[in-house]
């Protein structure tokens, strides 16, 4: 009965934090280009470097959010809305954590589905395989071999960039701390900069 109550009450929090992050990112409004996506893995205990990584963007005055994965499809449907309404700031960017690296992809197919093109996309160690499709312009899998395979695959209609990364051999990395990897984190800071710069630039020739 203790065991069932426990669970009960994680069950509780994890919705209530699921709906939490869902209508913070819904209240996305971009004052600058540029709209990036964090979706942690499992319950929202863990992942919380991505937590830290978005409160380093904001300070660079990139608009983010951090939400668990579970509420994936509600929000791309929100991106969908706004892009009919022309209120989406490109360029879109996806990063996610275990679960949420599953979800990643995913997520920018549906998207990209709708003829809303995904930047740029990136998995911190999947659990299992995932594919992607078109309008997603870049990708990339960080990934720690496991048992089952866990890497990226193209599906016939994808053209853009991708590429699965092997970081077991640099050593140092394991599932739960790779979203927290200061040496990642900056590679993909800057990549997301670049990202964003080249988009201004491009919007004021």
């Amino acid at each position: 009965m203790r065991h069932l109550l426990g669970l009960t009450v994680l069950c509780a929090a994890l919705f209530a934090g699921a709906s939490e992050s869902l209508a913070n990112c819904a209240k996305i409004k971009p004052r600058a280009p540029g709209e990036v996506y964090f979706m942690r893995g499992l319950a929202n205990i863990f992942s919380l470097g991505l937590d830290q990584f978005g409160k380093e963007l904001s300070k660079l005055g990139v608009e983010n959010c951090v939400f668990n994965h579970s509420v994936w499809q509600s929000l791309a449907n929100d991106i969908v809305e706004r892009s009919y309404r022309g209120e989406v700031s490109f360029p879109v960017i996806i990063i996610g954590h275990s679960l949420g690296a599953n979800i990643a992809p995913k997520m920018a197919t549906i998207i990209g589905r709708h003829n809303i093109p995904v930047a740029y996309v990136v998995m911190l160690d999947p659990v299992e395989p995932t594919f992607v499709g078109k309008n997603v312009e870049e990708i990339r899998n960080y990934y720690l071999p496991k048992r089952n395979d866990n890497t990226l695959h193209p599906l016939q209609d994808f053209d853009g960039d991708l590429e699965n990364v092997n970081v077991k051999r640099f050593g140092g990395f394991d599932h739960f701390n790779i979203d927290e990897n200061r040496q990642l984190r900056d590679l993909m800071k800057s990549r997301i900069i670049d990202i964003i710069n080249a988009r201004i630039a491009a919007e004021k020739k």
